[in-house]
């Protein structure tokens, strides 16, 4: 179903003017309504944009256009004569028969619609995909995180080597650790119940709402990985 309808500048004969309802949207990437119209378009189709209208001229329009000026004319046939005015004339004519009535037909919709539409989607997927990576860069609460050391330089001294006779570089290190271990989380927990009219508990055990909660979001992140265009994946890879 059409939504938005594009009109042409008079000047340029571009596409300038979205017009959506009562609503005028100029042809700027810093509008939100024409940032609206794009999003729209990526992800509802280009069908429902309406070309510019084309107006097609009469024959009348036509000849007129050609015609020389009143002036113009009587010098010709001053100069060459009634018969080789005629013929210019007929020409014109002839070119822009009376079946040219004109008429206003619907254009094609711009290429640069479709082009913003695939650059937003470009865009999305772009975020969407490097917030995916991200999620799934993050350790699996069912597994735990090891335990990270570097050996890190605290301190320089240059010793005297007897047996070279010649200063060596000495480095004094220290294990720093680089990222602490976290202990997997515990596998099932104990849930109680009580119902209100018996007031009896019940306990149960039941997987780990937060390991379950972990797994729905990385499977969600993966999906979204693997749905990813390549060219979106080398954009994010470079």
């Amino acid at each position: 179903m059409t939504q938005y309808k594009l009109t042409n500048d008079y000047y340029t004969g571009e596409s300038s003017t979205i017009i959506f309802g009562d609503l005028n949207i100029p042809r700027d990437p810093a509008n939100s309504d024409y940032q609206q119209f794009i999003q729209d378009v990526a992800e509802q189709g280009i069908d429902i944009v309406e070309g510019p209208d084309v107006i097609q001229p009469s024959y009348a329009e036509l000849r007129a256009a050609e015609y020389l000026s009143y002036a113009d004319q009587f010098d010709k046939i001053y100069h060459e004569g009634v018969d080789a005015w005629k013929a210019d004339i007929q020409t014109i004519k002839d070119r822009h028969p009376k079946t040219i009535t004109g008429d206003t037909t619907i254009g094609e919709v711009p290429a640069w619609v479709q082009e913003a539409a695939d650059n937003w989607t470009f865009n999305k997927q772009l975020r969407e995909y490097v917030a995916a990576a991200e999620r799934l860069s993050q350790y699996i609460l069912s597994v735990g995180r090891e335990e990270i050391t570097e050996e890190v330089i605290v301190s320089t001294e240059e010793v005297w080597n007897e047996e070279t006779e010649e200063y060596d570089t000495v480095n004094t290190t220290e294990t720093v650790i680089t990222q602490t271990a976290i202990e997997p989380l515990e596998a099932t927990v104990e849930v109680t119940e009580t119902d209100e009219e018996t007031m009896e508990s019940t306990t149960t055990t039941v997987t780990n709402p937060l390991i379950v909660r972990d797994e729905e979001e990385r499977a969600a992140a993966q999906a979204v990985i693997d749905a990813t265009p390549q060219t979106v994946i080398d954009a994010v890879d470079k």
